[in-house]
């Protein structure tokens, strides 16, 4: 008999509430193990977001699977309950774990066809670029309250957030810390005074930063130091907006502190991002590569011989944009013939109408919750009318299930939003495809490495020359491998 583990996860505890939930995929996946004889000798559930890797039982469960002897199947709802970003894509295929998706009816082991292989990669993308849109439809709202001034996430030291009268949240000056801001900017804008030295000051008056930690550190300070959130801007998105807070110090005071940041030849911003910085690693020793810039203007790269120079033979520093340029080579691998873009076009919209089905279940769900919360406003309202509730009992239960409607109102449009698109975006992809490198050529640098980030991993330097390794579904078509006799294997070097 077939030995195997079990499953399960709801990326929110919103997910649990709208039926996605964990016993229901148990029950499932028990049932699909009872008529195909399959043995459940674990079960792996968590109830956490998927968007970044790293998750508890996830990684619980690769461990496990990869020292047992006996086990080597993983039963599971469907893609997205798996896995829905690369990184978590990338553990289980190095496991060669075989795969049972039982709302997609679909097995991935190593009997499975290679067409199966690249529509299951399409799979992860897909889901990877749905969580992508729905989070960028649902982030809508922080990009409008930016524009109006009012700072969309926590507020900084020396601040609070608060809900006005209308149970809107805003930020108000916090009066037990806004001293300690007032101070610092004070202190440190005399220009003859260190970051490290302010900080001991601020102590020796009295301005503790914590409870449990009454000096600040050097880099929390400098931080707060460079913020210009305190003079009544902040920054969203790389832009700097103007807010509607109160300031607590002055534009004047502001900028005496910035140039006094300037008297150790401190820069304003603490480093200068290398296009290509993280993204490659020594093909020799397996350090990182770094950068530094030479005569004021020239980016180099070169190993940084963690080990030992002498324990490394890659000596040579290389040039930006001749690093770029081999980068090009692997864009040109992926460009699609129409032939080829067909067939892929046809596949993603057979995938996409799977996952339509899936998405109207989740909106059934979606429309349900808000109906049963429009009832319950209702019958708390009617308590109030009856006297069964006081009316400071009936706003603050219906300010919690307005809020609540609102929030599911705006998944519901989330959902409409994404879906309008989805296709649109394929379309627009596969477009870029067709004539990816011309359009490589054009773009800014900066834009020509965020695309080698998605098509690219592993990328080594050794002797002056670029090695890397596609990620997947992107490692078939560089092989030309699309449907039929396509090449079993992924790895693409240059």
């Amino acid at each position: 008999m077939k030995k195997a583990v079990i499953y399960a996860r709801v990326s929110s505890d919103e997910q649990e509430r709208q039926g996605f939930s964990i016993p229901a995929q148990i029950k499932l996946l028990k049932d699909y193990a009872r008529h195909n004889n399959i043995q459940i000798v674990k079960e792996f559930t968590e109830a956490e977001t998927a968007k970044k890797s790293g998750r508890k039982e996830f990684n619980a469960m690769v461990k496990y699977l990869k020292a047992s002897k006996e086990v080597n199947t993983i039963l599971v709802e469907k893609t997205d309950r798996l896995y829905r970003n690369p990184s978590d894509y990338g553990l289980i295929d190095e496991g060669k774990f075989e795969l049972h998706f039982v709302k997609e009816h679909e097995i991935i082991n190593d009997e499975a066809s290679s067409h199966q292989k690249f529509i299951h990669g399409l799979k992860v993308l897909m889901a990877k670029n749905f969580i992508d849109n729905l989070r960028e439809e649902t982030r809508k709202g922080l990009k409008e309250k930016a524009e109006e001034g009012i700072f969309p996430n926590r507020a900084p030291y020396g601040y609070k957030n608060v809900r006005n009268e209308r149970g809107k949240s805003i930020i108000e000056i916090n009066p037990a810390t806004a001293p300690f801001i007032k101070r610092a900017f004070e202190i440190y804008s005399r220009g003859n005074i260190s970051i490290k030295d302010t900080a001991n000051q601020l102590v020796k008056e009295g301005f503790f930063y914590r409870s449990y930690s009454p000096k600040i550190s050097p880099g929390a300070l400098e931080d707060i130091l460079k913020n210009p959130f305190y003079t009544g801007m902040f920054r969203f998105r790389g832009q700097l907006m103007q807010g509607i807070h109160t300031p607590l110090v002055s534009n004047n005071l502001f900028l005496q502190v910035q140039r006094a940041f300037g008297k150790d030849n401190k820069p304003l911003y603490r480093k200068h991002t290398f296009l290509l910085g993280n993204f490659i690693t020594c093909g020799d020793c397996g350090c990182s590569i770094v950068a530094e810039i030479k005569k004021q203007k020239y980016i180099y790269y070169h190993c940084t011989w963690a080990y030992g120079k002498d324990k490394c033979k890659n000596h040579k520093y290389y040039n930006e944009k001749e690093l770029l340029d081999q980068l090009g080579n692997a864009v040109k691998a992926v460009q699609l013939d129409n032939a080829c873009r067909k067939k892929l076009l046809d596949a993603i919209i057979e995938l996409n109408n799977q996952e339509q089905n899936f998405q109207q279940e989740s909106l059934k769900r979606l429309n349900a919750e808000a109906e049963k919360v429009r009832k319950e406003i209702h019958a708390t309202y009617q308590d109030k009318l009856d006297g069964l509730i006081t009316i400071d009992q009936w706003q603050a239960e219906n300010e919690l299930r307005q809020q609540r409607l609102i929030s599911i109102r705006a998944r519901i449009e989330a959902f409409d939003e994404t879906n309008q698109k989805f296709m649109d975006d394929v379309n627009s992809i596969l477009e870029l495809l067709n004539d990816m490198y011309s359009k490589y050529l054009q773009v800014s640098d900066e834009n020509k490495v965020n695309l080698l980030k998605t098509l690219l991993s592993n990328c080594t330097l050794k002797d002056g020359k670029l090695s890397w390794t596609y990620k997947k579904p992107f490692c078939y078509i560089a092989k030309k491998a699309v449907f039929e006799n396509i090449y079993p294997g992924c790895d693409s070097n240059a």
